[in-house]
């Protein structure tokens, strides 16, 4: 009699990522380099409703948590957090730009002085 060999299961493939992995990596980027932005720029001594337009970038995050099955719709997810962790990082410059722009305009035409 033929002994037949035990089966092997086929190999995973090397490089197979979870899918939960590349949203994780977004979301901790997004909440550091947000508070590290709103940290170093002077919004931290202004009102706490300077701090909602945040809402934004961690809702574009959130977006890539939908787990996918096909790769356009998993692209999307990729762009999305990437898009919302670079928001989260610029946001409070940008913020803080805009207002010295607005105060400097309204000074100009109030007369300078």
């Amino acid at each position: 009699m033929n002994a037949t060999p035990p089966r092997v299961p086929p190999a995973a493939p090397p490089l197979a990522l979870p899918w939960w992995l590349a949203p994780a990596l977004f979301t901790v980027a997004a909440v550091l380099g947000g508070a590290w932005t709103y940290r170093s720029s002077p919004i931290v001594h202004g009102t706490a409703w300077l701090a909602l337009p945040y809402v934004v970038p961690l809702a574009l995050v959130a977006a890539s948590w939908q787990p996918s099955s096909h790769p356009g719709t998993r692209t999307r997810g990729l762009v999305l957090g990437g898009v919302g962790a670079v928001a989260a990082l610029a946001y409070a410059h940008l913020a803080t730009f805009v207002l010295y722009t607005v105060a400097f305009v309204l000074w100009a035409f109030q007369g300078g002085g």
